[in-house]
């Protein structure tokens, strides 16, 4: 048993509190004139039973409305469900607020904060409403498996005023993007084609399949691996002998050969007499020789500087001492010449003034400074250049050690790493050996696959033909010739085209078919306008009329939005059956309500059928059956509520 709506509740922003309560059973009528918010309805009961976006039209709704709620029941359990308005221009709110229980009054607006995500609302109204876990599992694999929630339920709870009068959509939502599909996997299940038995023994199929199939392949392993066995005893015999861990007579056909290779995984390394250093001691005599060359390159370029310096120190005196014999020659001079610009032998005017005796005395007496101070120096420059030419050789000795020892540890390190190479190879090889040994030889596990993957592929065999598919569509094809009864008889009701037709719903095309004496006519090439609102009426209560009777988890409230459009005019005011200008028009309204009272009292409860319309017959039963009129100043919004703007004013 699945559940019903006891009251639509509205808060303001300013805390006041709208309510709409309904029937839980038979027949519910919001009538009123246009722009009052009828159409509106669908949307917050879609939008409160956990749909993503909030789809209610621009305008005073989003405006004036704070949050929106919807109380529930389902036998004596009763569940309070709001959510907030996103406001204008947005698509979704973000603050749920659910509560369970009795409820002896609505919440006030300060106590609706959030205490559940939109997530868990969905998965919470999917099991109120009595969904058990499911799953439909496409058998082309193109498609994931998919489990029936509340949002594939109400594909059937609802018909918006652009739905019920189309005649390509019969069901709700049906344009948007693999919606259709997913309504075409879910429908067995909702229909009841498939019970939770069938949801059970789907999963333990999988499990028995899966185990199955593990086995197959460790016995195919086993088979494989004795076809390839000979190649591989071949190549690990070579390799054995390759390494030196087995004679050279062994042949790989001989008998006793496994023999030989259990013996070889027992093989155990002994610890090596010598531990490689892995080029540490090369790295250091390296580092020792790069040193010494380094010093010997700094010795060669001091002596090459001490020579340098001894040479030109050499040139020095020399022209020093050339200088010193020239300006000794100033003895031959007594006295000042009278005249300095005057040459004092030829008489002749010179370009620079004569030296005085006293200036040629003084650069002849710096001169012999200079000789003196050069002639001190030279020996122990003489010096400096031995002994760095003996540290050049001391040097030079022990670079030919270190280089001498280098070549010795490379030799030895070299040899050191191919035995350490032979060790790692021979350990990788005793670990290929091994891996081998443990796949020719079967261990307990493997040794009754056999009788196991027969017991098993019997257990699988018992599974399907419990899951026959044959059995399933058998129960689909009775379910829907049943609705297909009812949907005739009531089109026997309605003057509709083709009306008295065999008529089925088709669940590949989702469309309603009359089958005539010219051969099967869909819902599209039926009629007019008129047709297609009868038809989808008929359609959706012979549909509730299958899911009640079956107890079938989908919510027991069907939503007629504006049923009547096709016969009213633009400009309808009370919606009154004389404001219809023809007769057989008047005749068509009277007849689509007496078939949804009749429908009402066919149905099984709980089952509550919300309409949505302009119209308003003057039937005893129909006035009773008004829960709301919104004509004049009375709409689903209180025209004195503020919106948030106003209030902030």
């Amino acid at each position: 048993m699945s559940f019903s709506i006891k009251a639509i509740i509205i808060y303001s922003h300013n805390g006041k509190i709208r309510e709409i309560p309904l029937r839980e059973n038979g027949l519910n009528i919001i009538t009123g004139k246009s722009k009052t918010g009828k159409s509106a309805i669908i949307d917050i009961i879609d939008y409160c039973l956990g749909r993503g976006a909030f789809n209610v039209a621009e305008g005073v709704i989003r405006q004036k409305v704070s949050w929106f709620a919807l109380h529930l029941i389902r036998d004596q359990e009763e569940v309070f469900v709001a959510r907030n308005n996103p406001g204008p221009g947005a698509s979704v709110g973000a603050e749920v607020y659910l509560r369970r229980g009795k409820l002896e009054s609505y919440p006030k607006l300060d106590e609706l904060q959030k205490n559940i995500t939109a997530d868990a609302l969905q998965k919470f109204i999917t099991q109120f409403a009595g969904i058990i876990e499911n799953e439909h599992r496409p058998e082309t694999g193109t498609r994931r498996p998919l489990s029936a929630n509340i949002s594939h339920a109400l594909f059937m709870c609802f018909q918006k005023q652009n739905t019920i009068a189309s005649q390509d959509q019969l069901f709700h939502r049906m344009n948007e993007d693999f919606l259709p599909q997913a309504m075409k996997d879910t429908l067995p299940y909702f229909l009841g084609a498939v019970d939770e038995e069938h949801f059970l023994l789907l999963v333990e199929q999988e499990e028995v399949a899966k185990l199955l199939r593990t086995k197959e392949a460790a016995a195919a392993k086993v088979i494989s691996t004795l076809d390839i066995s000979k190649t591989r005893i071949s190549r690990l015999i070579n390799d054995a002998k390759r390494l030196g861990l087995l004679e050279q007579h062994i042949q790989p056909d001989q008998e006793d050969i496994i023999d030989h290779l259990k013996s070889l995984a027992e093989f155990r390394f002994d610890d090596p007499a010598y531990i490689p250093d892995f080029g540490e001691t090369i790295s250091e005599l390296r580092f020792q020789e790069k040193n010494i060359q380094q010093t010997l390159g700094q010795l060669n370029h001091d002596i090459r500087a001490a020579k340098e310096f001894l040479s030109d120190q050499t040139a020095f005196s020399r022209e020093a001492s050339e200088q010193a014999s020239r300006l000794k020659a100033i003895g031959l001079f007594k006295n000042e010449p009278e005249n300095p610009d005057v040459c004092p032998i030829c008489e002749s005017t010179l370009s620079s003034p004569t030296p005085t005796v006293k200036e040629i005395s003084q650069s002849l007496s710096e001169i012999e400074i200079h000789l003196r101070e050069v002639h001190k120096e030279s020996p122990h420059i003489q010096k400096y250049m031995g002994d760095v030419e003996g540290r050049i050789l001391e040097q030079t000795e022990k670079l030919r050690g270190v280089q001498s020892e280098l070549r010795r540890v490379i030799v030895e390190d070299e040899r050191l790493r191919s035995i350490q190479n032979q060790l790692i190879e021979r350990a990788r090889f005793i670990g290929r050996l091994l891996a081998f040994l443990e796949l020719v030889e079967p261990d307990a596990e493997t040794e009754d696959l056999d009788g196991e993957i027969s017991s098993l592929r019997q257990r699988l065999e018992a599974l399907r033909s419990r899951i026959n598919s044959d059995d399933t569509t058998a129960k689909m094809e009775a379910a829907l010739n049943l609705i297909g009864k009812q949907m005739t008889s009531y089109s026997n009701k309605l003057d509709l085209e083709h009306s008295g037709s065999a008529l089925r719903l088709d669940i590949r095309k989702l469309t309603v078919v009359a089958d005539t004496d010219d051969g099967p006519i869909p819902l599209n090439r039926m009629g007019s306008g008129e047709n297609w609102v009868g038809y989808h009426v008929l359609t959706h209560l012979s549909l509730h009329w299958w899911l009640r009777k079956r107890h079938r988890p989908v919510p027991a409230f069907l939503v007629f939005d504006q049923p009547t459009q096709a016969y009213y005019p633009s400009d309808i005011v009370d919606g009154s059956i004389e404001q219809i200008a023809r007769d057989d028009d008047r005749r068509a309204v009277q007849s689509l309500f007496e078939l949804m009272k009749k429908a009402c009292e066919d149905i099984e409860h709980p089952f509550q059928l919300i309409v949505l319309d302009h119209a308003h017959l003057r039937d005893e039963w129909f006035g009773k059956s008004i829960v709301e009129e919104w004509r004049g100043d009375k709409a689903l919004i209180p025209a004195v509520w503020p919106t948030l703007s106003q209030l902030s004013e």
